[in-house]
């Protein structure tokens, strides 16, 4: 009988984590058949088409999301009406719970009969606690990456399982930067700085001034510096027209390459977000910086609850990390710290040996990877 799966992945992130998870559950259930919204990996993986595609879900902050309210609105009833026509077994949304749950909560409201299954538990150890118990009216079911977020949600009745981080299997361990280095013609002694800026338009447009200046910054200290920027595709051409005035500057969208980069660098500036806890678990040397919208920031800064915006201090419960957020960011501090770090040996020693604390807090099940256990787990009749 074919097991029917819609799956809806909103930004980038998802999209990684959909890919891996669809595969798995290609493995797991060979009559699978998939229907859904996600990115180019998930349509590699297996997703036949995207409903509509992903960028239109791609938005982050109250004051950004404000202006797009009712095309949003119109996205999700299109969403509900295509998932009571394909009739699947199981919904599973990943991540972007703005849109995500509202889509999960209306097919509860409208008496769909499927499982309900949320991928990426949302942070309400971090903010709006009572999220645990609104969301458990809806869903039948939570994936978790992190082991301590399961009890929020099985305290409100909700199915919750802890899967571990898929970082942890993402090949960001094998990185080699000295294969790197040879690819781009480096020598082991050239200092390099990785900037990175993060997946939306909006973490460009913010990142980018505050990147040039570090850039230029360090520059004053060390002229042979060479920066490398990861990125997505979609923004290569951009970040390499905005940095075309600065010489040693190689911008990377190749992903046979991506976490070679990471392990390249000596240190590096990360916007918050899961990127910076992949260069946490690199081993590198690193500040995280972010700056929102004003009106954004003071609406977050009254909810927020855990005391760091680094996924890598609230994993480790303290400041591991340096954080430069809102008006902390401040560009010249940042700068020093950088030229301190490139200076200090000893911060290369500290950063390998937080990263192996923080390898046993995102892996959990280390025999078994996250995509496989998440797909064992969905596909439970």
């Amino acid at each position: 009988m074919t097991f029917k799966v819609f799956i809806i992945a909103g930004e980038s992130s998802g999209d990684v984590l959909g890919a891996d998870l669809i595969r798995s559950l290609v493995a797991i259930c060979p009559d699978i058949e998939l229907r859904g919204i996600g990115g180019e990996k998930m349509i590699e993986a297996g997703l036949p088409e995207s409903f509509f595609p992903m960028d239109e879900l791609s938005v982050m902050g109250i004051a950004e999301i404000l202006p797009r309210i009712p095309k949003f609105m119109g996205l999700i009833r299109k969403t509900v009406v295509a998932i009571k026509g394909y009739n699947p077994d199981v919904v599973v949304t990943i991540d972007s719970p703005d849109f995500s749950f509202r889509v999960q909560k209306k097919l509860k409201q409208d008496g769909v009969e499927c499982r309900k299954i949320h991928y990426v538990a949302p942070t309400v150890w971090a903010w709006r606690p009572a999220r645990a118990q609104k969301i458990s009216r809806f869903l039948d079911g939570l994936i978790c990456l992190f082991p301590f977020e399961t009890k929020y949600f099985e305290r409100e009745g909700l199915s919750a399982v802890s899967v571990g981080h898929p970082m942890v299997t993402s090949g960001l361990l094998d990185g080699d930067g000295l294969k790197f280095r040879q690819a781009h013609d480096l020598s082991k002694d050239r200092i390099i700085i990785g900037l990175f800026c993060g997946s939306r338009r909006s973490e460009l447009d913010m990142s980018i001034p505050v990147m040039r200046n570090i850039l230029s910054g360090l520059r004053v200290r060390f002229p042979d510096l060479v920066a490398v920027i990861p990125t997505l595709p979609k923004w290569k051409d951009d970040l390499i027209r905005e940095f075309s005035g600065f010489e040693s500057v190689i911008v990377t969208s190749d992903r046979d390459e991506k976490f070679d980069a990471f392990k390249a660098c000596d240190v590096a500036a990360v916007v918050s977000g899961t990127v910076a806890l992949e260069v946490a678990l690199a081993g590198i040397p690193h500040l995280l910086f972010y700056k929102m919208n004003k009106v954004t920031w003071e609406i977050i800064r009254r909810v927020v609850t855990t005391k760091y915006a680094h996924l890598g201090n609230i994993l480790l419960n303290r400041r591991a990390y340096h954080e430069f957020i809102q008006e902390d960011m401040k560009e010249e501090d940042m700068i020093s710290l950088l030229d301190r770090m490139l200076m200090n040996a000893e911060c290369k020693t500290k950063s390998m040996s937080d990263s192996k604390i923080l390898l046993e807090c995102l892996q959990p099940n280390p025999n078994e990877r996250a995509s496989v256990l998440a797909a064992t787990y969905i596909s439970k009749k």
